[in-house]
């Protein structure tokens, strides 16, 4: 990954000036909001997060692209982001890094650091002036912290009579940071991951399958601090104690997303809808299903939509310790904060409005409505969840101003 790096820095100094293409993006968010426990944030990777009577523009970000043509067939393309991250490393801040190579019309091979295909906005998500959405829906795409994959892509294309039908295969690894309260963090790093894309696209429509199978490649220390605690509990004392166990066990464990998209637009009108299931053999996360709809119109140079976004999981909370002691509590609420991290069942209505400023600017704002069954969750940082005053509901606004140059 890091000679990649390098290799795209040396072209930029060599390359011909006709042969390489430089492109920025940028966003500057502000986000406001009306919840005092759930500090709101775009992706489980955010480290820092806006509550109610604070100014929050850790959504803003700014990157940029390389593409260097070093023939008719071969491309090298980079792409690199500095937003809201735990550790400011390299490996964070390279999102895409991947030489191209197509061998005719039909087939193309990608190698590197390329997007993880899980999204219909998977390879433009970081991109805010490509897309209507203030930032895409909380409840679909801030569930998978990875964004990338280290590894390869082949990409078959071909015509039909009313449309162009394509089929991916992608396989590698991928690692993503996944931050919680109390200063939790966790590389989480997948291994042997792989998957399949379908897609068919004519002028007004496009139609998206995926399916992807990976397995947890590690486990972080307090999960290991917890087995040797909980280790020590007898089992008459709390009868669940193997299944904690076990869901503390995370290495080797399977994880699978399956997911459908359409999109319709005829340039007067248009909707997009995805839906997602992810299941597993770990008790951390059993079963998440995850969707939005969104339906919108054009009027001259704005954008006018609504969208409704739901998700919600099968995990259940751990039953307590037949017996309450300051240790046995305290391992007991540690413990459910790493087995309720995906508890999550929540629903989002949002109105949002885009204005084209110019070819290359883009102003958004964007309403929300968050009904919240269960906190904490994943979605979000917390604070005062012990005063017994929680924000089942709560507002938030959002304003950004995206440009590319």
């Amino acid at each position: 990954m890091r000679l990649l790096s390098l290799l795209f820095l040396l072209l930029s100094f060599y390359s011909l000036g006709e042969q390489l293409k430089l492109d920025g993006f940028a966003t500057v968010g502000l986000v406001v909001t009306d919840s005092d426990t759930a500090g709101i944030r775009q992706h489980i990777s955010q480290p820092h997060a806006t509550y109610k009577s604070e100014l929050g523009l850790t959504n803003s970000s700014i990157g940029g692209q390389i593409e260097w043509q070093a023939n008719s067939a071969t491309q090298l393309v980079g792409q690199v982001l500095l937003k809201d991250n735990e550790e400011q490393n390299i490996d964070n801040i390279v999102q895409m890094a991947f030489l191209r190579h197509s061998f005719n019309a039909n087939w193309q091979v990608r190698v590197g650091r390329t997007g993880l295909d899980l999204f219909m906005m998977t390879e433009h998500r970081d991109i805010g002036y490509t897309y209507t959405y203030d930032h895409p829906p909380t409840e679909f795409y801030a569930i998978v912290p990875h964004q990338n994959l280290d590894g390869i892509d082949i990409k078959y294309t071909h015509p039909l009579p009313h449309g162009l039908f394509s089929s991916k295969f992608f396989a590698g690894k991928s690692t993503a940071p996944i931050v919680s309260d109390d200063s939790f963090f966790w590389d989480v790093e997948l291994k042997s991951l792989y998957g399949l894309v379908l897609e068919w696209q004519s002028y007004d429509w496009t139609l998206r399958a995926n399916y992807t199978a990976t397995q947890s490649g590690n486990e972080n220390e307090q999960q290991k601090q917890l087995q040797s605690a909980l280790a020590l509990v007898p089992d008459a004392v709390w009868p669940q104690k193997a299944s904690l166990l076990d869901s503390l066990n995370i290495i080797g464990k399977r994880f699978n997303y399956s997911a459908i998209g359409a999109r319709y637009d005829d340039s007067h009108w248009f909707w997009q809808s995805e839906i997602s299931y992810i299941d597993s053999n770990s008790q951390v996360l059993k079963a998440l299903t995850a969707g939005y709809i969104s339906a919108g119109f054009y009027m001259d140079n704005h954008t006018f939509m609504a969208t409704f976004a739901q998700a919600k999981s099968n995990n259940r909370t751990p039953q307590r310790p037949l017996i309450s002691t300051p240790e046995l509590d305290l391992l007991y609420n540690t413990l459910i904060r790493h087995t309720n991290f995906y508890l999550v069942d929540q629903n989002t209505f949002s109105l949002t409005m885009r204005s084209e400023l110019s070819h290359s600017l883009a102003l958004k704002v964007q309403l929300e409505h968050t009904a919240v069954d269960s906190l904490p969750s994943a979605f979000y940082l917390h604070r005062n969840l012990t005063s017994g005053d929680i924000d089942n509901s709560f507002n938030t606004l959002g304003i950004s101003l995206n440009w590319v140059f």
